[in-house]
């Protein structure tokens, strides 16, 4: 997983940070995944400075150009979701706090697999193999999270 630190508008910064919005189109010059984390900081380009302030949000679908030709080329639409709550590391990790953080994580990413098999189901149906088979990757590796998530949120909780 990759943290990507992305320059966002006061405008774009707020409608995040409220909830309006969930995605981005960007230049594809990152290599962006699904499960990436987007540091979002708000940038004032009046000030041409950053403000402090920032947001952080997991990446949870992609459309390319390959995916959809409605999209430019060389840029991507990414969707984006909470990030699944960590154990703060300065903060006493009990077995609770543990398998509490593996159970969100594993629901999200049983969400991703759900929404990427949707897509992949849409692809194939119109006849776009490589846009489906990418998908249905996609939906597998999370499905594959998911399960590692849970089984070990089941552990930690036998302790």
């Amino acid at each position: 997983m990759t943290r990507h630190e992305l320059k966002t508008w006061p405008k774009y910064f707020a409608a995040v940070r409220s909830g309006q919005k969930r995605f981005e189109i960007r230049r594809n010059d990152r290599d962006f995944k699904v499960g990436d984390i987007l540091v979002l900081r708000e940038f004032d380009p009046e000030d041409d400075a950053y403000t402090g302030q920032a947001e952080e949000r997991q990446i949870t679908f992609l459309l390319s150009e390959e995916d959809y030709g409605g999209v430019i080329h060389g840029f991507v639409a990414i969707g984006f979701g909470e990030v699944a709550p960590h154990p703060d590391a300065d903060a006493e990790v009990t077995a609770e706090s543990l398998a509490t953080w593996h159970e969100t994580a594993a629901s999200n990413a049983a969400l991703r697999a759900q929404e990427a098999r949707k897509v992949s189901e849409s692809y194939a149906a119109s006849n776009m193999g490589v846009a489906a088979d990418r998908n249905g990757a996609v939906a597998d590796l999370a499905a594959a999270e998911a399960g590692f998530h849970a089984a070990a949120a089941r552990i930690v909780r036998k302790g």
